[in-house]
């Protein structure tokens, strides 16, 4: 018997190898939250464009089951829970404002702006410092520069459609 165990792998490899086995099904791994203690529970959340029926999560529950039991990640015993991020998702800062232009969100502040902390708008264009916010009240409408460094958390409200812009409704066919 060795004196040096077989360590689990890192969280990035866990990661790599649950991201490439679900890409394998048409699916991408949205976030992965590990287990905090022993007998806790292991998160994943997978997503694909068109959505991700119960047919995909049960599929790729048992698919990570596997890989976990071959690759033992984990010390003791934990829970695996697979499921979609959802339609009011917290959004990862700037990869998904980038991907997510127009879409519905509400922006939560370190510090506030114009004396408030929370606001409701849609994602505008986005920088390497920041994004804008597209707000509206009635008629009124206003554009927020908004620094990453501020901004405490994004939620998505992809049950809210984005609207057609007159740039892209002249394009339809």
């Amino acid at each position: 018997m060795s004196d040096n165990p077989v360590l689990p792998p890192s969280p990035d490899r866990l990661t790599e190898e649950i991201s490439l086995l679900l890409v394998s099904m048409g699916l991408t791994l949205y976030d992965l939250v590990l287990p905090k203690k022993n007998s806790g529970v292991l998160r994943v959340f997978i997503e694909s464009p068109e959505g991700v029926t119960i047919d995909q999560l049960e599929g790729a529950s048992r698919r990570i089951s596997v890989l976990l039991d071959v690759i033992d990640p984990f010390p003791g015993r934990y829970h695996l829970e697979v499921s979609s991020p959802g339609l009011d998702r917290m959004l990862k800062i700037p990869v998904d404002l980038e991907r997510n232009p127009g879409r519905w969100v509400n922006v939560k502040l370190v510090e506030a702006m114009s004396g408030q902390k929370v606001w409701k708008g849609r994602i505008g264009a986005v920088t390497a410092e920041g994004f804008e916010l597209l707000v509206s009240s009635g008629k009124k409408s206003a554009t927020l520069e908004i620094v990453f460094s501020n901004v405490r958390s994004v939620q998505a409200e992809f049950w809210r459609p984005v609207p057609v812009s007159k740039d892209r409704e002249g394009t339809r066919s």
